[in-house]
């Protein structure tokens, strides 16, 4: 019984707290989970997680050892990447997810460059706005506006995308400007959203944060689409600023509750938990994070 290999599963139970997913992200069976885990308990003489045929609880002494068996793996992990990265010309291929919009006008110039530094790596690009399971669908690296849905992933951050409330002169000119962020509940707001989401946007006036309720007629995953909507007068949209910046100066759209800011969105490369991350990734995020300095 490898050790390690056993920690690494025993973390990744406690971080997802299903056998099943466990057992498939490591490819093994459900059974090797369950052997590994009654093995560690009996070894030690503690019960770790008490399951039943319905859930699992993680025990007091489970959380305790999680804590440890987690930093054991990070510092095994660090040895293996300085062992690796010694001298070694990174090579192999990184499976991305990207979102469209995003991903073409700033992510794909970037990958181009990186493959030119490193002709050894190959590069497999998913543009998709689907919320995409990075460790279950076997991407090595998804890159995310916004925050993650998925709390268990690793995330590295990468800079901020700041974000505008716009319209059309041709809506404000039939429904008039809102003047508080509540007045955006009676306005049609073309919203990014998954299905049966509940749409709320926030702002910041004086260090408060001021949050709305918004609907519309029209929903979209994709900013481009909303792009298209807003510039018809067919509603208000909140969108990044660098995909708006360009209609503002144009006049063809205008900036709406200037005295109330949006957050920016956080810009986070995300990569699967609890593994040793490969140089290849590692040199990428960090391609990515240089080049995206002063773009967004």
């Amino acid at each position: 019984m490898d050790r390690i290999s056993v920690l690494r599963v025993y973390v990744r139970l406690v971080e997802v707290g299903n056998f099943t997913a466990v057992a498939s992200e490591f490819c093994i069976k459900q059974s090797t989970v369950s052997k590994w885990l009654a093995a560690l308990e009996s070894e030690h003489q503690v019960s770790l997680i008490d399951r039943t045929t319905r859930s699992q609880r993680v025990t007091e002494a489970g959380h305790t050892f999680y804590e440890h068996a987690a930093r054991v793996i990070a510092a095994y992990d660090e040895a293996v990447a300085a062992i690796e990265e010694r001298d070694l010309e990174p090579r192999g291929r990184i499976r991305i997810s990207l979102p469209i919009v995003f991903g073409r006008i700033y992510v794909v110039p970037l990958i181009a460059s990186f493959l030119r530094q490193y002709p050894q790596i190959e590069i497999e690009l998913v543009l998709s706005d689907r919320y995409i399971r990075v460790v279950e669908e076997g991407f090595d690296l998804a890159i995310r506006v916004g925050v993650p849905l998925d709390s268990t992933l690793r995330t590295h951050s990468l800079g901020e995308s700041h974000r505008r409330l716009v319209a059309s002169p041709l809506y404000l000119k039939a429904h008039g400007q809102p003047k508080h962020p509540n007045d955006l509940e009676t306005h049609e707001c073309l919203v990014h959203a998954q299905p049966g989401q509940k749409t709320l946007w926030t702002f910041k006036h004086h260090q408060k944060s001021v949050r709305c309720s918004v609907r519309g007629r029209v929903s979209a995953n994709n900013s481009e689409a909303t792009l298209l909507l807003v510039r018809q007068g067919l509603g208000i949209g909140l969108l990044a600023s660098w995909l708006v910046d360009d209609d503002i100066s144009e006049g063809s759209l205008v900036t709406l509750l200037n005295a109330y800011q949006p957050p920016p969105a956080p810009v986070r490369a995300l990569t699967p938990p609890g593994r040793h991350l490969p140089m290849r990734v590692k040199r990428l995020i960090t391609h990515l994070r240089t080049g995206l300095v002063g773009s967004i």
